[in-house]
C-alpha cells in the first residue's frame, strides 16, 4: 500500500482537485446532526454532500494532499484527519455512519478484512455503513483487478463486497451502470451493512 500512497500524493499534487462535479450518497436513515465518517475524502465531494444533508462530518484520507485539499475547500464545515483506513485513530463506537465512496476497490483482500474489523469497531450498534466501489463490469476493468498510475484496482460484484464485510449486517447489494457519452459503461458495486445491536 505504500507505493499506491506515493502515487495518490503525485495524483493530489498535479491535481488537488481531481474529482469532479457532485456526490451522491444514499440516505441511510442516519438523523441530522449524526456523526459520520467520509473514508477517502479525496477532495471533499462526498463529504460536502454529507454536510448538506446536515451531518456532523470528518473526512479522513491516506493522502496529506487530499486532506489539504479538503480543508481548503470546505474550511472549519468539518474535521479532516490523515489515516490509513486498516487503522483508523477514533476511539471504539465514535460514528453513526460511515461513507467509504471508491476506497474498497483499492483495498486487497487482506486490507478490506481490515477495513470492515475497523469499520465494525468504530460504528455505534446500530450504526450504517454504506461503500461504493467499482464492479467488474466497469469500463476500466480489466481480469478483476489492475495498475493505473501506480494505484491498484479491485473490481468486486456487490456480493463480493458484501462477504469482506460479513461480520455486518446486510442490506441492499445493487450494481449501477451508467452509460458514458462515448458509449462506455461505468458501473459500481453499492452496498449497505449495519452494525447488529
Amino acid at each position: 500500500m505504500e507505493g499506491d500512497r506515493e502515487a495518490w500524493e503525485e495524483l493530489y499534487r498535479r491535481q488537488p482537485r481531481a474529482w469532479r462535479g457532485t456526490s451522491r450518497v444514499p440516505d441511510l436513515g442516519i438523523s441530522a446532526g449524526g456523526s459520520v465518517l467520509d473514508v477517502g475524502c479525496g477532495n471533499g465531494k462526498t463529504s460536502a454532500a454529507l454536510m448538506e444533508m446536515g451531518f456532523n462530518v470528518t473526512g479522513m484520507d491516506s493522502s496529506l494532499g487530499a486532506v489539504s485539499s479538503c480543508e481548503e475547500r470546505l474550511g472549519g464545515g468539518a474535521r479532516f484527519i490523515v489515516s490509513d483506513c486498516t487503522g483508523m485513530p477514533f476511539s471504539d463506537g465514535t460514528f453513526d455512519g460511515i461513507y467509504a465512496v471508491h476506497v474498497a476497490e483499492h483495498l486487497d483482500d487482506d486490507a478490506i478484512g481490515k477495513f470492515a474489523s475497523e469499520c465494525f469497531r468504530i460504528l455505534r450498534p446500530g450504526g450504517r455503513l454504506f461503500v461504493r466501489s467499482f464492479s467488474p463490469d466497469d469500463m476500466r476493468a480489466s481480469g478483476g483487478k489492475a495498475v493505473r498510475n501506480g494505484i491498484s484496482y479491485h473490481y468486486r460484484t456487490p456480493e463480493e463486497l458484501a462477504s469482506k464485510f460479513s461480520i455486518f449486517t446486510k442490506g441492499n447489494l445493487d450494481t449501477v451502470a451508467d452509460r458514458t457519452r462515448f458509449g462506455t459503461i461505468r458501473s459500481r458495486s453499492e452496498c449497505d451493512f449495519t452494525k447488529p445491536d
